[in-house]
């Protein structure tokens, strides 16, 4: 089942007990570089580092799993790059504290058009409801290639 909600795309992957509560949740979204304001020479020139962040938790009475899938796609929406980390899975009765994924993108090959962003999860007791991973704070930061930064004449104070 998929559903749209705003820019997120929602999909329940049943497993198991074939209820949509005890699911799988993956919401995703694609972004248009162009769109966003990022034409092609500069992301076939330049190739700004693409650094993607992800913050989760899990309830502190529930275990989850937490997955995340990132990819760079052509136009044509062929991956050029991909970031996926191993799954996360969160004992029950943890601390429920917020954990951050990142990753940079750097180097890739030209062409990137589209920036496919996936995150969610399930609970590990597959309770009726949504119990899985909570979600918080997806961010795409495209800036310029870490060679490219200047260093700062005033490592001191950061701020300058």
């Amino acid at each position: 089942m998929e559903v749209m909600s705003g820019r997120w795309r929602i999909s329940l992957e049943t497993r198991g007990r074939n209820s949509p509560m005890t699911s799988t949740c993956l919401k995703s979204q694609v972004v248009d570089l162009k769109a966003e304001g990022y034409w092609e020479e500069l992301m076939d020139t330049t190739r700004p580092d693409i650094k993607v962040k992800d913050w989760f938790a899990a309830r502190p009475d529930c275990g989850s799993k937490y997955q995340l899938c990132v990819q760079l796609l052509s136009s044509a929406h062929a991956p050029l790059g991909t970031f996926q980390p191993d799954p996360a899975t969160i004992q029950q009765k943890s601390d429920a504290k917020w954990r951050e994924v990142s990753h940079t993108f750097s180097n890739y090959p030209p062409g990137v058009r589209y920036i496919w962003f996936q995150h969610g999860g399930v609970d590990t007791h597959y309770w009726a409801g949504w119990y899985g991973p909570r979600v918080t704070n997806s961010s795409i930061t495209i800036g310029p290639p870490a060679a490219l930064t200047p260093p700062n004449p005033h490592p001191q104070n950061p701020d300058w």
